[in-house]
């Protein structure tokens, strides 16, 4: 028994050898690949350290939870989190390594991805035999952990990245055995396909906000009510913090209202975004788009035209001075920061006292000539910015820029003092070394790229465009403390408005500085706090387009979208799209499905188009989407019996609820794809036929499945004949007809 369990041990210590050879084999020929990505700049670290940045976006290789065996959050600060170490550190190095390499979208998603596949480790407490002995079970055993620690999609994404991790980089690695990784948790998304499910209807509810225009104007009223209480000399009901607290962002709202813009395509809007086309007379947006998609521009709504434009005037007004101080930072560094700094109310008799201690008068200053809450500077640099306290426990507390603080001297401030008093004399050299600091922070975050020599590079970057646009050519130019609601001053530090400081403005959150629907005190119908997260806008807007009559494709590409996108956005109810697509039946030319062939022979029949009318009406009260086309039976009355047939139907004819849009594209595709499935079944039953019959005992049930490729295929033949004929309709159109075709000149 003894020699056995030796036998087992020295088994053992043979495969963790054999694991560690492999990790150290793969660090030495990722070390060359990681020495030139920090040479580049786009990653900064070591190999070993803790946390890389890549692209200003810090990667922890750290636990999940901390010393406490709290979960780690984005607010738990650096010094608690505890580092990974081991093989299972470098294993998670490599694979971040991996994804680095050739990624070109945003740095966020690199930066999370430690965080999640962190917790296979930590459920099996980075031991090198857990790595070694990984098989499905163990893949499954983490699920409970996950619900445990987080809510809604959070375990299911973290488990499907976890299997990703595993299957597409520990396996192919050989750094644990082979097996067949496979996501066995249910994904929480399905249930939302039921369009008559409750997870469907909170979905819809949590991505569509019906009256989401009449919470904005709510505000927007109340904050004119107030401007105009303000003239008169009245007391603001609503007041804001400091000015244009909130003017600036209540001015992006038209941009989200009028073109349903992401709120990252908001924050870097050009200052010259807004543009003429006079050969059609009319406004258009210069965007730069997220996504991958190329950059566009966007015609402006007729009915928005003048509230975009004076928008876009109000905001320049603005954001003038800001602009200008960015442009001089941008030409002169520090200098632009040291020539603000100036105190012309400064008595001799303090300028004496501070030379006579041996500080140079124009280049030092003393904290009190900052001033306090009623009497700021006009640099925007705060008091309490160069102010030293200590907490309940004793630990010092700096103001941002309290590292400029060189010494005190005693001295009078004025000949009216009575007694000479400490006095803190702050250098105005170190003050814009430290802004400086910050700024260049702000362009990493903002052009998501690392400093390299003490330089960022001023260019936005997509997957299919780059552009060149510093900070001064933002629209949304401000100062660092702008939309900081616990201070009265506008920052000191140029940059452009940040996408949370729009999100938090909409979102309520007790963490975060009170909404702006919790500050006007706007509720819904409910009597609760509206709330409102950005991409509701291009829910609301994309809605408004479908109920409007605008096909899919045009709202695909007037925002911003891939193909296909649209019908994700549509939160019109069935009865809506039904009416839409009346229209096409009643046309001189249905689509040539069931429905639409039967209108045709009460055409022939001499039947009214009255009549004709009143029975699609009956036919057509409500309509759903498939993937291969339209549904217009009433799932929420009688749900659907056939295992969504829909191509099949009687006999390869198609099912009669079935109906053929030939503008939809992406149904085209689903049609195709499907047909290629069925015709590769096909492809290997039929050859295989008497082997199938002799292995399955039992004609029938094969019988049935070779049947029902057969109706299926025909099914998709019938469909895509039906778009053919379309097409072929279309382009025999008479060219003056085609210029009023309303989809395509709007």
């Amino acid at each position: 028994m003894t020699a056995i369990t030796n036998l087992q041990i020295r088994k053992q210590e043979k495969q963790y050898s054999q694991l560690f050879e492999r990790v150290s084999e793969l660090k030495s020929s990722a070390q060359p690949e990681f020495n030139a990505l920090v040479s580049s700049g786009k990653i900064i670290g070591k190999w070993e350290d803790i946390a890389w940045t890549y692209r200003s976006r810090t990667i922890y290789f750290t636990r999940p939870v901390d010393g406490d065996g709290n979960q780690v959050t984005g607010k738990t600060p650096a010094e608690n989190k505890v580092a990974i170490r081991g093989i299972w550190a470098d294993v998670y190095r490599l694979y971040i390594l991996h994804k680095i390499k050739g990624h070109n979208g945003s740095p966020k998603s690199i930066s999370g991805l430690v965080s999640q596949i962190s917790w296979l480790g930590e459920y099996y407490q980075y031991e090198v035999a857990s790595l070694q002995e990984l098989n499905q079970d163990k893949l499954d055993a983490l699920i409970p952990l996950l619900e445990a620690n987080f809510q809604k999609r959070g375990p299911f994404e973290r488990y499907k990245t976890i299997v990703s991790f595993v299957k597409k980089f520990l396996i192919p690695h050989k750094l644990c055995r082979s097996f067949s990784a496979n996501v066995k948790m249910i994904n929480p998304a399905v249930a939302r396909k039921d369009p008559t499910s409750e997870e469907a209807e909170q979905a819809r509810r949590d991505k569509f906000n019906e009256n989401i225009d009449a919470y904005i104007g709510t505000i927007k009223q109340r904050f004119d009510e107030d401007v105009r209480r303000l003239e008169r000399g009245e007391l603001a009901k609503f007041p804001e913090p400091k000015p244009y607290y909130d003017e600036l962002r209540l001015l992006a709202m038209p941009f989200f209202l009028a073109l349903g813009l992401r709120i990252g395509e908001v924050c870097r809007l050009h200052k010259d975004c807004i543009g003429y086309d006079e050969q059609s007379e009319k406004w258009f947006l210069r965007v730069l788009t997220e996504k991958g998609e190329l950059t566009n521009a966007r015609p402006v709504p007729r009915r928005w035209q003048n509230v975009i434009i004076q928008s876009h005037e109000r905001i320049l007004e603005i954001t003038k001075p800001f602009r200008a101080f960015a442009k001089d930072v941008e030409n002169r560094s520090e200098q632009a920061f040291l020539d603000v700094l100036t105190f012309s109310a400064r008595h001799d008799i303090l300028a004496k006292a501070m030379a006579d201690s041996g500080y140079c008068p124009d280049e030092h200053f003393v904290r009190s000539e900052i001033g306090k809450t009623d009497n700021l500077h006009p640099s925007g640099l705060t008091y309490n910015s160069l102010r030293v306290t200590k907490d309940k426990n004793g630990d010092e507390k700096k103001g941002i820029y309290a590292d400029a603080i060189v010494s005190d001297i005693r001295a009078k401030s004025s000949p009216e003092s009575n007694t000479p008093v400490v006095q803190i004399v702050v250098s105005k050299e170190k003050v814009a070394a430290i802004a400086m600091g910050y700024y260049r922070g702000y362009k990493q975050r903002i052009y998501h790229e690392n400093e390299i020599d003490g330089e960022v590079s001023e260019t936005i970057t997509s997957t299919s465009y780059s552009v060149n646009m510093p900070f001064s050519d933002f629209l949304f130019i401000v100062k660092d403390d702008m939309f900081n609601g616990a201070t009265v001053s506008q920052g000191f530090v140029p940059r452009p408005m940040l996408t949370n400081e729009l999100s938090n403005w909409l979102a309520e959150d007790t963490s975060r500085s009170k909404s702006a629907f919790r500050r006007f005190n706007i509720k819904d119908a409910d009597n609760k706090i509206v709330n409102i997260t950005s991409h509701q806008f291009r829910h609301w807007v994309s809605t408004a387009l479908l109920r409007s009559g605008k096909n899919e494709s045009m709202v695909d590409l007037f925002m911003g979208r891939k193909a296909g996108q649209t019908r994700h956005y549509d939160h019109r109810t069935p009865k809506e799209r039904a009416e839409a697509i009346r229209s096409k039946y009643m046309s001189s030319t249905p689509p040539n499905d069931v429905l639409g062939r039967r209108i045709k022979r009460m055409r022939e029949n001499h039947v009214s188009e009255a009549e004709i009318e009143n029975a699609l009406n009956h036919t057509l009260s409500v309509v759903h989407y498939t993937p291969w086309g339209t549904c217009n039976r009433d799932l929420d009355v009688s749900p659907c019996e056939k295992g969504m047939m829909c191509l099949r139907g009687e006999d390869g004819q198609g099912c009669q609820h079935f109906g053929i849009d030939a503008d939809d594209d992406e149904a085209r595709q689903s049609i195709i794809n499907t047909k290629i499935h069925y015709e590769t079944q096909l492809a290997a039953l039929l050859p295989n036929y008497e082997e199938l019959l002799h292995t399955l005992n039992s004609q029938e049930p094969l019988d049935q499945h070779v049947q029902f490729c057969i109706d299926t295929i025909n099914g998709c033949e019938s469909a895509l004949k039906a778009y053919e004929r379309a097409k072929s309709h279309k382009d025999d159109e008479i060219p003056i007809v085609q210029v009023f075709t309303p989809e395509e000149n709007t």
